[in-house]
């Protein structure tokens, strides 16, 4: 792009020597004192982009952090996503200021012999004539292309790169379409570092998002919400459903008749908790009897009406049979022959209690 020492909000250094931080405050107060008079520096095409593109990035990265606010009232959630964003907007950067030079690298196509004639300075401190040391530096150049002088820098602003000594013809290459457009820095190590850089950052960060989102422990602490919805979803599983009770065994149906839970093989499942605070849960202090009875006869009354099953005596027992009549009288019972085993209880305030399971069963009473 042209380059005029007198561009408004520019520092121009005539000399390859360091600069001193006295000499550097000297510079600024001339430049704070006639910036009236000077011509603001226009910008370049690959300024605005980079401009642009940060305005955008900043944009979507505050929209971010106001969606993450606003979803999970988290202030620890929306800092860090902040963070993580701010470190994506970085990325993105350096990979798009890695593309712009490298376009601007292969539009400049035509060598020219150029020659330092200064250097336009960002600002600091300086301790170094070839290297900039602490300070920003970028070279102007006066070179004649197609019949006509001009003077020129690229605008890219370092301090670790190698400048070229005032008045030491150096090659450059320049755009044939815009002859203002140049390229003196021809090594590709920065290109280099700012894709490595920026690469490294975007997959940084989305390790980095993935671990966040996946780490339970950390989400359930900062978001409340999340906890409370991971609580109360635990709660629903361990709460009783319909004709279950808190441990998980299914003990009343509707009708308030007792509901064995079944293994998978479709095995009755008893246990002493169950019957002590489920099934008896109106005689906490009885002791009960439960035992497997085998079955000695089935007996059918009332054409079909009324079925009775006689089990083997047992001095533990009052009774020695049950009856069925009605919707009681199933399949089940129907089927009964002598020998089947079945599950018998007995409290002493209610006397036989009718727990008829499949022939298949689990007790456990330890």
């Amino acid at each position: 792009m042209h380059y005029d020492p007198n561009y408004k909000g520019q520092i121009f250094w005539n000399s390859s020597n360091a600069i001193g931080i006295d000499e550097v405050i000297g510079l600024l107060k001339r430049e704070f004192s006639t910036q009236e008079f000077k011509t603001p520096m226009p910008r370049p095409k690959p300024s605005k982009i980079i401009r642009y593109s940060l305005l955008g990035l900043i944009a979507v990265l505050l929209l971010a952090t106001a969606t993450a606010w606003i979803l999970t009232k988290s202030v620890v959630y929306s800092i860090v996503i902040m963070v993580i964003g701010a470190v994506y907007v970085v990325g993105f950067m350096c990979l798009i200021i890695a593309f712009l030079l490298n376009h601007g690298r292969k539009a400049c196509s035509v060598p020219v012999e150029a020659v330092c004639i200064g250097y336009s300075l960002s600002g600091g401190g300086d301790t170094g004539a070839n290297y900039g040391g602490q300070i920003e530096r970028s070279p102007v150049f006066q070179y004649e292309f197609q019949g006509y002088n001009w003077t020129a820098f690229d605008g890219m602003y370092d301090n670790f790169s190698k400048l070229p000594m005032m008045a030491t013809p150096t090659k450059i290459l320049v755009n044939p379409d815009d002859p203002e457009d140049i390229v003196w820095n021809f090594k590709k190590g920065r290109e280099r570092f700012l894709i490595l850089g920026g690469i490294f950052a975007l997959v940084f960060c989305t390790a980095m998002m993935f671990v966040v989102h996946n780490d339970d422990n950390f989400m359930n602490s900062v978001i409340p919400a999340r906890a409370a919805a991971v609580a109360a979803q635990k709660e629903k599983e361990a709460a009783p459903g319909e004709g279950e009770t808190p441990s998980g065994v299914e003990t009343l149906s509707e009708e308030g008749e007792y509901v064995p839970r079944m293994t998978k093989d479709g095995r009755i499942i008893l246990d002493e908790k169950a019957f002590r605070n489920d099934i008896w849960a109106y005689f906490p202090d009885s002791e009960y009897i439960v035992k497997v009875r085998k079955v000695t006869e089935l007996e059918v009354l009332e054409e079909d009406k009324v079925y009775i099953v006689h089990f083997e005596e047992d001095p533990d027992f009052t009774d020695s049979e049950w009856f069925f009549t009605g919707e009681d009288v199933t399949d089940e019972v129907k089927n009964v022959s002598p020998g089947d085993e079945f599950i018998y209880t007995e409290i002493p305030e209610v006397g036989a209690t009718k727990i008829f399971s499949v022939k298949e069963y689990v007790l456990d009473l330890e």
